[in-house]
Order: C-alpha cells, then structure tokens, then sequence
C-alpha cells in the first residue's frame, strides 16, 4: 500500500490530508513536529511526505535536508505565511511542489496524485539548483494571490524555457522577471531587458540581433544585440505583443535553434538564453490577434505566469505602502495613520501598483508630517478623487471636474498645474485608449488622432501601459 507521511500541527489540516489521502488509497502518518516527523522517517519508508513550514520546534525548511538523508519521496511544502524567499528555498531544497494555505481540495489532490505517481521514478539523488542570493527581493505581499505567485516564480526558475508573463500596466511583470532570473541557474551571467515599444522596426532587429560593419549607412563599427549579450544568462523582453510579424519569425527561429544573424551578416552566430517576455494584452486577445503568430505564440508561452491585479489583493496594499514609504523617506519611522490605510485600500487603482506607489510618494513629498493621514493623500490625488454628479452629460461632467481641480490647485498653490492638468488628462485618455483596443497600440494612436511613434513617445515619457 502508498504511505505518506503529513507533518503539521495543526490537527484540521491532518484530518483533511488523512481524508484525502485515505480517499487515494493511502495509509497516513501523522506528526505535530519535524522532529517527530524525522523519527518516522527513519523508521519507515513514505512514497509522498507533506510538510508545513512553519512548526513548533524545527521549521520545516531546516527539516527538508535532514528529510533528504532518509527519503527520496516527493516532498509537497505548504504554509500559510510564505513570501517569495521562502517559496524559492523550499524548491531549490527538492520541494516535489509548494501549497500556500488556504488551498483548494481539487488543487491539492491534483498535486498529491501527482507525487504518488512520480515517487518511484524520482531520481535517487536529486540536487538543488545553484542560484543567486535572495536578498533582493522586491516583490512583497501575504495575500493568497501573492503566495500563488512566489510559488509559480519558484517552480519557473527551477527551468531555461520560454516564459511569458501577462497583466495589467502596473503590476510589477518586469520585478517578476527579475525574480525568476535572480533565483535561476542562470543567476550569474546577464539579465538583459528590452522595452520593445521603445523602439521602432527600423530599430528592432540591430538591436535584438546586432549587425555587422557597413551593415547600413552609419555602421562603421560591429554591434552585438541583446540576445549575444544575454548569452548564458536571461533576456527580457517587455511588450512583446507589438513586434511585427516578421520579426516573430525570426525570433522563433532563434528559440528553436539557438542561432541568430546579425543584421549584413552572411553566417549565424549562436546565443545560449532564456527567453521571458511579457505583455498587458490578454492571452485569449494575444493569440486571436492577426499580428501574432500562433506557432510563435505557443513556442513563448511554454510556461505562464500571470501577475494579478492590485485589486485582487488589495489586503497587501498596508505592505505595499509602508514600503514606498521608506524607500522614499530618510526617516523610517515615518507611517500612515489607521484611517489612510484604510482609504488606500478603497481605491480602484486602475494603474496598480505603480499607482499606489506614485500615490504614496506624492503624499510624502507633499506633506511633512511623521504620520501621514488621508488629507495628504487626497490632496495627491485631487483630481482622481473629484466625485462627478452621475447625470451629468460627460464633457459638462468633465469642466466640472476640471474647474474644482483646479480651484484646489490654485488655492493650494501647487507648482506647475497647467502641466500637471495637461499631463493627468493625457495619460488618461492614452490608458482609456489603449484599454478601448486591448492594448493595440497602432488603433490607440488612430483613436487618439496620433501617429503610432508619437503615442509610443508619449508612453516612454508618462511610463503608461507598460
């Protein structure tokens, strides 16, 4: 019969493992510690071994490598109170896989058959992966979404595929690329991003593939590209729903073979990278789209991570905030009183994080207290927190909006806000735009009654839809 082993001290989580498990066909042991755990496991065998973190006595990311002298069986971690680091150190200790509680029972019995069936061809000496120090870590959070996150992080660096990353502008995709190549075998050599929308066609394959001398009027000298840089180590890739056709052809190419050619080259060069892109448009938007090729899409989107909106946890915005307090403020004992946190936490937050964070640092420069409250937020945010009548036809609605804000800025003396105005409005009807079009940036600029280069100008300069 399969054993398995649940050490946890919490007797409801037993039960329902000893459910589960019994339902599987599986006899179950039961340890409160992973001292008592370890006796077990020098006792007997187990084909799967479940494992909290955080325990009486020793925690379980301690017990793992002593666990490993006695058992070869998968390993499935779970905690309630994880973070990126400690999602990363159970992998990179053998986790067979990473449960953040609350968990769902159909994930859970997934995970669990999984381990069962693999256990007797598990390799006998499975070793960690080498990776770079975890110390620094910018992604922050408790949340249920968050700990999902860490997790798909953790199991994705352990791997060189093509990753691609979705969400919304604003949700942190590129601190999640650095996350993965910062715990990844690869942690040594580069990390190289691309913004893509930054650059035009003419500009995008010599940056990409490099060229050769006398490749164009003005190439006096060689260039290596990006993916000759990234060799060894990790290429980045933001926005990469805008590339033309043409050069997805190529770059698939390129995955699938390891070779390039710069630009006027007449022989390939050979680049060892791995390949994270990511994008704000949506999966089923992405690969419906007649710019995107399917064979290129399938062959990026080997693995996927998908960042959740603010929205979706807003229960770390506390975290969130006192940390882009500190890292703006000398003085780290600077905070926001109950009833701020609390209005933080009510707002829409439709740029996300980088929202919250722009939020944050408004009120700090703008007021210099040691306890920031919700008037010096409000006051960062007057325009977004002008309340519109909702019969109001939109263009009245608007100068109306408008005229309060403007009354507070000018009685508030705030600096520059012709500009400050003409800034808001603009980012603003770019967003909406480019939310109108999912995220096609060629019909934004048509919508918006600018040229394409122009509207990619504009989002360099505002930091919008990246």
């Amino acid at each position: 019969m399969t054993t398995a082993l649940v050490i946890d001290d919490e007797p409801a989580i037993c039960a329902c493992f000893e459910s589960l498990l019994r339902d599987m066909g599986c006899d179950t042991c039961v340890a409160a510690s992973a001292e008592d755990g370890l006796k077990l496991v020098r006792q007997q065998s187990f084909d799967v071994i479940v494992l909290d973190v955080r325990l009486p006595g020793m925690d379980g990311l301690a017990a793992m490598s002593m666990l490993r002298e006695y058992s070869q069986a998968p390993v499935i971690v779970m905690t309630a109170h994880g973070n990126l680091s400690t999602a990363v150190a159970a992998v990179q200790e053998g986790a067979f896989d990473y449960l953040p509680k609350p968990f769902e029972l159909d994930h859970v019995t997934s995970v669990l058959q999984r381990a069962i069936s693999e256990s007797a061809a598990r390799p006998p000496s499975a070793s960690a992966m080498a990776v770079g120090t975890t110390g620094g870590d910018q992604l922050v959070g408790n949340s249920l979404a968050m700990q999902h996150l860490f997790r798909q992080i953790a199991m994705a660096a352990q791997h060189s595929a093509p990753l691609l990353i979705t969400g919304e502008s604003g949700t942190g995709k590129e601190l999640v690329a650095q996350a993965i190549h910062r715990h990844s075998a690869r942690s040594n050599n580069p990390l190289v991003a691309v913004h893509l929308a930054s650059l035009s066609e003419a500009l995008l394959e010599r940056e990409l593939f490099g060229h050769t001398v006398g490749a164009f009027t003005g190439a006096d000298s060689a260039s290596a590209g990006v993916i000759n840089q990234a060799n060894g180590g990790t290429l980045f890739l933001d926005e990469i729903g805008e590339t033309p056709l043409h050069f997805q052809v190529k770059l698939l190419r390129t995955l699938e073979s390891g070779e390039f050619y710069p630009v006027g080259a007449s022989s390939p060069q050979n680049s060892d990278f791995r390949l994270i892109a990511a994008t704000n448009v949506p999966l089923d938007v992405l690969r419906s789209a007649d710019h995107f090729r399917q064979d290129f899409f399938f062959r990026l989107a080997t693995i996927q991570i998908s960042v959740p909106p603010l929205r979706e946890h807003a229960e770390d915005i506390p975290e969130l905030a006192q940390r882009f307090l500190q890292l703006h403020s000398p003085d780290e004992s600077r905070h926001f009183d109950a009833e701020a946190i609390s209005w933080l936490q009510q707002q829409p937050y439709p740029g996300n994080i980088r929202e919250l964070r722009n939020i944050v640092i408004s009120a700090a420069t703008a007021s210099s207290e040691h306890t920031i409250g919700v008037a010096a937020l409000t006051a960062a945010t007057s325009a977004a927190a002008v309340s519109l009548p909702p019969s109001a036809e939109p263009q009245s609605a608007f100068q109306q909006a408008a005229r309060q804000w403007a009354t507070h800025a000018i009685a508030q003396k705030q600096p520059n806000p012709l500009q400050t105005a003409s800034e808001i409005v603009e980012a603003e009807l770019i967003t909406a735009a480019l939310k109108e079009t999912n995220g096609n940036r060629s019909a934004a600029a048509q919508l918006l009654g600018i040229h394409r280069e122009t509207l990619r100008d504009k989002l360099l300069k505002q930091n919008v839809g990246g």
